[in-house]
């Protein structure tokens, strides 16, 4: 009683310990973080305990805090968190509260922030991050160049002038700024430009350019998943309790059990073992009836001889209607008397359905009438898409009205003849098909596995089940279903493929569906789904991604166009609770982006030709003579002082040292400084010219901020100058559509008021923020739209000359990466990343993740 006691103790401190770190970083507060002030996120009560659920990992571990209060007062306990980092150390801990990122100098997480632009600060949504204003980190020298040599940024001014066409601003350009500022750039030239070679000289700062014009790559990303995967390709990947591997079925299934007239006359159910010919030990022929409980709806007991009944009248329309040469049929196959009511037994004759198809002589579809709605109704089923695909063109249906008590008579067995194509328009009607909200035109996934299964046309086996598992996930998501659990599904689409499952009840619809893609070698479609970016729609969750799996993404590609980079090894943990599912990543590469600050480039510069040598020339040469003046000055001010007073004791010194020598000296140490004070002059041109073309092998980053901006403002921050070097990628995001050069394949600079206009026109949710990324590796910039800054950039793919990039947040008490956006980055870029072994990734994002958890807790 007394341990149990302290235990509660102990996880309420914890709780209390926790309940305060996060009142304490969402307060709002300014504070210095990671070397630079920046402000806290601010959330109201109500959002403070959502956030705590969320950071919960929706793992409630109550304690009661008197035995007799009600279930109100339970409070939730936490303790600090572990990251297993890559090395495998885990001494570093602490309280979940912000977002953080993976920090590769100090091997564990620490809290995110981020720079924003003026309006996104204005931004008063709840933020899980710290911010800061956005600020630059060029290097001083070549800040101070600029501001000698462009004090009123005059070309960037007659830019604006001229785009205005207002005739009196220009003659205001020409006659009073330009002399205005020729005038200060000389004045501020002659005052501070020599502050450039005196720093250079002392080495107070390095120079901030090299003639080495290698590339350096990007920073790495290093991490790694510990934990066992629920389901893996090789068992040995695989929790040590989880031993079966994901299957071993190739091979097509006999059903069990077929029903025949029994030696009484009646009906029954009997062993297709005790069916076989004695002499060729074949199946004998049988058909098929299936049909939908949303029509029938009576108990087996009841339904079972109404079936007899209707089996007996088609065997016989059936066997009439036969040619010479062919055998009677004599058995038939419905769902009430051959799938068994044990749970294990069960889930493998329901599974096999698809082989009862495949091997019957005729399938006859039953319904109540020949009306629309019952054809809808029988359409709706999840398995009898697959039912109808595999029986191709052995269909019939047969229309027969439940009457309990009067049995069907022979002569009433009027079927008739259809094909999929008939079935296409009346048992599927436009609504499984139509597009999803925020979609323009949809994917007719019937419409193209009827074609295939008629062999009008012929489908890759990664079209065929991406076309499946969208038909079917629609065919789940109507309101009409009932019985069925999402992961039905995969079991559904299974028998239009090879391998088998076993079942898994602790299994989710994307589990299920991606254990059947791995056994069934599919194509990599996983890995293909991870690098698609779907069109943004109300529900993101697993069944929402399913079910737009074939159409277009946001960058017009279908998931058959994408060759993966990285290999699915495993899916989920062994504990994975989350709302959507995890898989294992391996081969992957990675990309950590900054998001603190903008970090120091290298400039490199070719130094072989005439202008960069002169201006080496000017800047070093002017640093040795101010660095000769200081050396002559101090050695000058050492031998005056060492005169005074001490004329007796250094009568050597002064008779080699006297005044005439002295003021010669005085005049050397000014003619020093004179020159290289002239030759100051030429300085900043000289660090323009240095650092202008500093493109060539500059140092590779990829770092964002919240917001958007200028290219100027961007690249003025980063450099330190302006020169072109930026420009936005003409493919890299959705936004980049309608800012695309006419003829070069670049992207030009859009009006202030583009990002909202797109925003609106890509349908991106209210929930979303628009961050700036900067790629130093292509020289590009490119705008997400993301709930929460990705931390990460996984190259996980290749499409149209491009590489299909995820970009990622992180859990790091789950080490968990969550998929918040896909951007294209230039293939060149791949070499120079991170190579990763396992990773665990979510396909959705940390909001989505929430807002799924949300309605799990409304459910229960």
């Amino acid at each position: 009683m007394g341990a149990s006691q302290s235990s509660n103790h102990s996880a309420r401190e914890e709780s209390l310990e926790w309940g305060r770190s996060l009142q304490r970083h969402y307060n709002g507060d300014r504070h210095w973080a990671s070397g630079r002030r920046s402000e806290r996120p601010k959330l109201t009560p109500g959002q403070l305990e959502a956030r705590r659920l969320e950071l919960s990992n929706h793992r409630k571990q109550a304690i009661q805090a008197d035995p007799d209060a009600s279930a109100d007062t339970v409070a939730y306990s936490d303790r600090p968190r572990r990251y297993l980092n890559f090395w495998g150390n885990d001494e570093h801990e602490k309280y979940p509260d912000l977002d953080v990122y993976y920090s590769s100098t100090k091997g564990f997480a620490r809290r995110l922030v981020v720079q924003a632009t003026d309006d996104a600060l204005d931004d008063k949504r709840p933020r899980h991050w710290d911010h800061k204003k956005l600020t630059g980190n060029a290097p001083f020298v070549i800040r101070l160049a600029e501001i000698c040599l462009d004090p009123f940024d005059i070309d960037r001014l007659a830019e604006r002038i001229k785009k205005n066409r207002a005739f009196p601003r220009r003659i205001l350009l020409t006659v009073v700024l330009k002399p205005v500022h020729f005038v200060l750039s000389a004045v501020l030239t002659l005052l501070l430009a020599w502050i450039i070679q005196i720093l250079i000289s002392v080495q107070v700062v390095t120079s901030p350019w090299t003639a080495d014009g290698s590339v350096e790559p990007y920073e790495d990303y290093e991490n790694v998943h510990w934990k066992w995967p629920r389901h893996a390709v090789n068992v040995l990947d695989q929790a040590p309790k989880h031993k079966e591997p994901q299957s071993d079925t190739h091979k097509l299934m006999i059903p069990k059990r077929l029903v025949v007239k029994g030696a009484d006359g009646n009906w029954e159910a009997q062993d297709t073992k005790d069916l076989r010919d004695r002499n060729t030990g074949m199946l004998q022929p049988y058909i098929f009836l299936s049909f939908t409980r949303a029509s029938y709806p009576a108990d087996d007991s009841v339904l079972r001889p109404f079936f007899h009944s209707v089996g007996e009248a088609i065997l016989e329309a059936e066997n009439k209607a036969r040619l010479p040469d062919e055998p009677l049929i004599k058995a038939f196959w419905v769902d009430t008397d051959c799938v068994s009511h044990e749970s294990g037994q069960w889930a493998e004759d329901v599974n096999t359905i698809c082989d009862a198809v495949r091997c019957a002589r005729r399938v006859y579809i039953l319904l109540p009438s020949d009306g629309k709605e019952d054809k809808r109704a029988w359409g709706e089923r999840i398995w009898t898409l697959p039912e109808a695909l595999l029986a191709a063109e052995k269909l019939r249906y047969y229309c027969v009205a439940p009457n309990w008590q009067t049995p069907v008579q022979a002569m009433s067995a009027k079927y008739t003849k259809v094909s999929l194509s008939d079935m296409r328009e009346s048992f599927w009607p436009a609504q499984f098909y139509k597009a999803l909200p925020g979609q323009g035109s949809s994917e007719d996934a019937i419409s193209h596995l009827v074609d295939h299964y008629t062999n009008r046309t012929q489908l890759s086996e990664l079209q065929l089940i991406t076309y499946a598992v969208q038909a079917l996930a629609r065919l789940t998501m109507g309101k009409d279903i009932k019985g069925y659990e999402d992961k039905h599904l995969a079991y559904a689409a299974m028998g239009l493929l090879a391998y088998r499952l076993r079942p898994d009840e602790d299994d989710k619809s994307f589990q299920a569906i991606a254990r059947l893609s791995l056994v069934n070698d599919s194509n990599e479609l996983v890995e293909r789904l991870l690098c698609l970016w779907p069109k943004p729609t109300p529900e993101r969750g697993p069944m929402g991604l399913l079910s737009d799996i074939a159409e277009e993404d946001q960058y017009r590609t279908h998931l058959w166009d994408i060759h993966p980079l990285c290999s699915v090894v495993g899916i989920g943990d062994d504990d994975d609770d989350e709302p959507a599912s995890t898989v294992v990543l391996d081969r992957c590469r990675g990309i950590p982006i900054r998001w603190k600050s903008f970090p120091r480039l290298s400039y490199a510069r070719d130094m072989t030709g005439f202008r960069a040598s002169l201006s080496q020339w000017i800047v070093y040469l002017g640093a040795w003579f101010f660095l000769a003046g200081f050396n002559l000055f101090g050695t000058v001010a050492l031998l005056a002082f060492s005169r005074l007073g001490n004329e007796t004791e250094n009568e050597t010194v002064t008779q080699a040292f006297d005044e005439s020598n002295l003021q010669w000296s005085l005049l050397m140490v000014l003619l020093y400084m004179a020159v290289g004070w002239v030759i100051s002059w030429f300085s900043p041109l000289a660090v323009r010219q240095l650092c202008n073309s500093g493109t060539k092998g500059v140092s590779c980053h990829l770092f964002g901020f919240e917001g958007t901006s200028t290219l100027y403002e961007i690249e003025t921050k980063i450099y330190g100058n302006h020169h072109d070097r930026l420009s936005y990628a003409p493919s890299s995001t959705p936004f980049c559509k309608e800012m695309r050069h006419d003829s070069i394949r670049q992207g030009e600079e859009p009006d202030s008021e583009y990002w909202n206009r797109m925003r609106k026109e890509l349908n991106v949710p209210d929930s979303h923020r628009l961050f700036t990324i900067v790629d130093t590796g292509s020289l590009s910039v490119s705008v997400i739209a993301a709930e929460r800054p990705p931390v990460v950039a996984l190259i996980c793919g290749r499409e149209g000359g491009m590489l299909r990039t995820v970009l990622c947040s992180w859990r790091f008490e789950t080490n968990t990466l969550y998929r918040e956006g896909v951007m294209r980055m230039r293939s060149s870029l791949e070499e120079i990343a991170t190579p990763n072994d396992w990773l665990k990734i979510s396909f959705a994002s940390q909001g989505d993740v929430n807002r799924m958890r949300g309605l799990a807790r409304k459910e229960t």
